[in-house]
């Protein structure tokens, strides 16, 4: 029996909504397979790096433990201990990275979303950077911190005609960044994800990008879902569909990365690297310590929005047509 009254039914108390949410889940399942062993760590570096750079006031964290070993869960409650966290979640079993992003990404409230795996070490500016792109580019809706140009027609269409007396092409990269990039990827420098042909298929994409400038802000078109983050719409718009696999390679794409381009929104990424893939191991101090430009000029995360998806998605099967033939013939 209920003896008298909740008290909080007469404080009417205010929920305070902030504009962006950041979901990362993790899985470790154990530290002695030499491919995990130095994963608790590597959690600790990303959930410091990403607790430090960021602004409380307007950003919440949701991190999902997929039934992790007892060492890195211990990292995990760490920073739940210090009120880091605003949302932890602990599985029974893993749930895979795809299921948790979506099912936390749309019953979210906040108005843009930040989907990242638990193994970047995050730059101090990142999400002043991210916040002062959409707040420049009306159209962007999904901007990644790092430089992806070799990804500039990958779902993501709409900007050529669309943005046609804007887009340029040329040089807006340093070549310090794509280094840091192609590091943390494993892969030598020359030799990494901007190797390809790019521009018209004659320059490759370490020479020159797609990019557009508005006023001092420049970005690369381009993104990827490892770390990205998106309006809303982007989720909630998304045709809902149950995950039938744990994991599968192009997964994210079959999913999720489609469907900015579908709801006429562009996919870009910055034009210096603001975060650094650790993956297993544990870089040198010259990248821990890696700082960039100070900006003391805080950006706040714009009102949007929805956009329609009836007629950007028939401009989206209209602007593929026109991709694929013009880089069939080399036009781009």
């Amino acid at each position: 029996m209920r003896i008298g009254t909740n008290p909080e039914k007469t404080k009417e108390t205010k929920l305070i909504h902030k504009p962006h949410r950041i979901i990362m889940p993790f899985w470790i399942p154990n530290v002695e397979e030499d491919y995990f062993k130095n994963q608790p760590e590597v959690l600790r570096l990303c959930l410091q790096s990403l607790t430090e750079t960021i602004d409380n006031e307007r950003t919440n964290i949701t991190l999902i433990n997929n039934n992790s070993c007892p060492e890195a869960s211990k990292v995990a409650e760490e920073f739940v201990g210090k009120g880091l966290i605003d949302k932890y979640i602990v599985r029974s079993e893993n749930r895979g990275k795809l299921e948790n992003i979506l099912a936390e990404a749309r019953a979210a409230y906040e108005d843009y979303i930040t989907i990242s795996d638990a193994d970047f070490l995050f730059f101090k500016g990142w999400e002043n950077k991210v916040a002062k792109i959409f707040c420049t580019f009306k159209r962007a809706g999904v901007v990644t911190i790092y430089p992806c140009p070799n990804l500039s027609f990958q779902h993501n269409t709409q900007w050529l005609l669309t943005s046609f007396w804007n887009w340029k092409s040329g040089s807006v990269v340093e070549q310090q960044d794509m280094n840091l990039v192609d590091q943390g990827l494993g892969h030598q420098s020359g030799n990494g994800i901007y190797k390809g042909l790019g521009v018209k298929k004659k320059y490759q994409w370490s020479e020159k990008q797609y990019y557009l400038k508005k006023g001092d802000e420049t970005v690369c078109f381009g993104a990827v879902h490892a770390l990205a983050t998106m309006k809303k719409d982007i989720f909630t718009k998304l045709p809902i569909r149950k995950i039938e696999h744990l994991f599968r390679n192009g997964y994210e794409e079959e999913y999720l990365d489609y469907f900015s381009d579908k709801l006429g929104y562009y996919r870009v990424s910055t034009t210096k690297c603001y975060a650094y893939h650790l993956g297993n191991s544990i870089p040198d101090d010259k990248i821990l310590k890696h700082e960039l430009e100070k900006n003391d000029n805080l950006f706040n995360f714009p009102p949007y929005k929805e956009r329609s998806l009836c007629f950007n998605r028939l401009m989206a099967s209209f602007t593929n047509i026109i991709v694929r033939v013009a880089r069939k013939f080399n036009m781009i």
